[in-house]
């Protein structure tokens, strides 16, 4: 898996994290209002991030990174 996947993978995991955090656990109950947007609109974000990078690809035809001739 190339650098972009692992991270992409790290992100969605991350969101995962965020959306248990924000619908399961009641400690969360005890935080604010700014607290509690902060982690949905963080997840949501790493989520987005996640998808964005698992779906970016290189260009067609192009070698990947590090396989090209050194110039």
């Amino acid at each position: 898996m190339t650098r972009q996947r692992v991270l992409a993978v790290v992100l969605l995991l991350i969101a995962f994290g965020a959306l248990a955090l924000s619908n399961t656990f009641p400690f969360l109950d005890d935080l604010s209002e700014l607290a509690e947007s902060a982690v949905t609109v963080g997840g949501a974000l790493c989520a987005l991030a996640g998808v964005w990078l698992w779906w970016r690809g290189t260009p067609d035809g192009a070698p990947p990174a590090g396989d090209g001739e050194s110039r």
